[in-house]
């Protein structure tokens, strides 16, 4: 009986010690592939899709290529990651469709002229990619999976159409201002270009019928 319990309890510590190995794996594993991540974020970010490979990214964390290989399955699909990391459609996703222009418009004037030399945003990646044709398939896709289908979804009527023109909107304001440096555009202390672009960017997002309800009982006719 006393020899059943001791090796019962030895069972136990070792799927105990099995579990937090695992544990302690996984962890590693999820870190390092964050790591390849970023070291591809940049290079992408600093150079086109052709001149980075996956040697050259692995090289930067100081592991094998095939690592790369076993996290990402190919260069690809971690272009496609890095793409949908820098975008993170998320941020301004979330909340109520009347907060979504400004949302928007914070992402292309606020957070995109605040990033530093190293950081790496989504415009930084698409005009070094574009010439790709393997690249620009997969910001197609992107675009269309990560920005139209969800923002159709808060425009009124819904509409992909509608999704699209705040696309083109935002990324001809940012490739003006970021790419270009067109002056009048870089100027945003007096607040105008934000609330020339919030306004164009309501009209493109159209207002549902309890918007306008709303407004109407605050006394606000715009």
């Amino acid at each position: 009986m006393t020899e059943n319990y001791g090796i019962g309890r030895l069972k136990k510590r070792k799927r105990n010690l099995e579990f937090l190995m695992a544990r302690s794996t996984a962890r590693a594993a999820a870190a390092k592939r964050e790591q390849i991540l970023e070291a591809a974020i940049l290079r992408f970010g600093r150079q086109s899709y052709e001149d980075t490979s996956l040697r050259a990214i692995a090289a930067d964390v100081g592991i094998d290529v095939a690592h790369v290989h076993r996290s990402f399955g190919s260069k690809e699909l971690l272009f496609a990651e890095a793409v949908r990391a820098t975008t993170r459609p998320e941020r301004f996703l979330g909340g109520p469709p009347g907060l979504l222009a400004a949302k928007l418009s914070d992402e292309i004037l606020v957070r995109q002229a605040m990033h530093d030399n190293d950081e790496v945003g989504p415009l930084d990646i698409l005009m070094r990619s574009l010439s790709s044709r393997e690249a620009s398939r997969i910001l197609h896709d992107s675009t269309l999976t990560d920005f139209v289908e969800p923002i159709s979804k808060m425009t009124y009527p819904s509409s992909a159409r509608r999704a699209l023109m705040i696309a083109a909107v935002l990324l001809g304001i940012g490739v003006l201002r970021e790419v270009l440096g067109i002056e009048p555009l870089l100027d945003t202390e007096d607040g105008e270009i934000q609330q020339l672009t919030i306004q164009l960017l309501k009209v493109l997002i159209g207002e549902r019928p309890y918007d306008v309800a709303a407004r109407a009982a605050e006394g606000d006719d715009r």
